[in-house]
């Protein structure tokens, strides 16, 4: 029989590299949250949406534009488009000015989904991103939904076409993000997960090249929307 016995060298060694490997995963942590939440303070938004479920099964949103020179006209245009892009009238819509800012509310489905995608975040930022004159930066609050592993918590898109991050808020509970739209090409506004996205990645496969960076990002993109639960839904917001 042999008995092996640990050096007091060697066991040193490994607590020393173990406490490495422990320094090193926490810095790491407090690195990626510390630029998560640098990206969603440096949004400032133009424009807020808040939307919640109905028990009737539609989404009521509520939209509020910042400044009262906002045209109603260009409002409505931003409506039209979500609905074009989720495949459903608007109903209801009521665009009201004040000293302030221009209000809308109307009712859509589409928005909150049981299935893939369970937040449409993608149709939001095509909608109020672009037309006669778009709302780059957005905040967009989800009423009472939790963070799960079919909710995306962050995506910068290739070249960041666009960009989101979420948290989670307490008071009122549910998820608010944080969207910056700076290509000028709705067709980049995707997000890896959706049906869409997927969608866009097949249709470039006939193509002999390949664009590796572009992938790459999708491969990660594709990754965090399969984890999704990390500090910027996890740590707990109030509004």
């Amino acid at each position: 029989m042999s008995i092996s016995v640990e050096t007091p060298c060697f066991s040193n060694m490994k607590r020393f590299y173990c406490n490495l490997f422990a320094i090193w995963v926490i810095s790491l942590t407090v690195a990626i949250s510390h630029a998560q939440t640098q990206f969603f303070n440096s949004v400032r938004p133009q424009a807020s949406i808040v939307i919640k479920k109905h028990t009737m099964g539609a989404d009521l949103v509520e939209v509020t534009v910042l400044g009262s020179q906002y045209a109603q006209e260009d409002l409505k245009e931003k409506i039209e488009m979500l609905g074009q892009y989720l495949g459903d009238q608007p109903r209801g819509v009521v665009i009201a000015p004040t000293p302030e800012f221009v209000k809308a509310s109307f009712a859509v489905n589409g928005l909150i989904n049981s299935k893939d995608p369970m937040l449409n975040l993608a149709p939001i930022a095509r909608a109020f991103g672009f037309g006669r004159k778009p709302l780059s930066s957005l905040s967009v609050f989800f009423e009472d939904v939790s963070p799960s592993t079919n909710i995306p918590a962050r995506w910068f898109a290739p070249k960041d076409a666009w960009m989101l991050e979420g948290m989670a808020t307490a008071s009122p509970k549910g998820i608010e993000y944080r969207i910056k739209v700076n290509t000028k090409d709705p067709e980049e506004v995707t997000l890896p997960g959706s049906e869409e996205a997927r969608e866009a990645k097949a249709a470039p496969a006939t193509k002999k090249t390949t664009d590796f960076v572009l992938i790459g990002a999708l491969i990660v993109g594709a990754i965090a929307v399969g984890l999704l639960v990390y500090s910027a839904l996890i740590r707990p917001r109030q509004r």
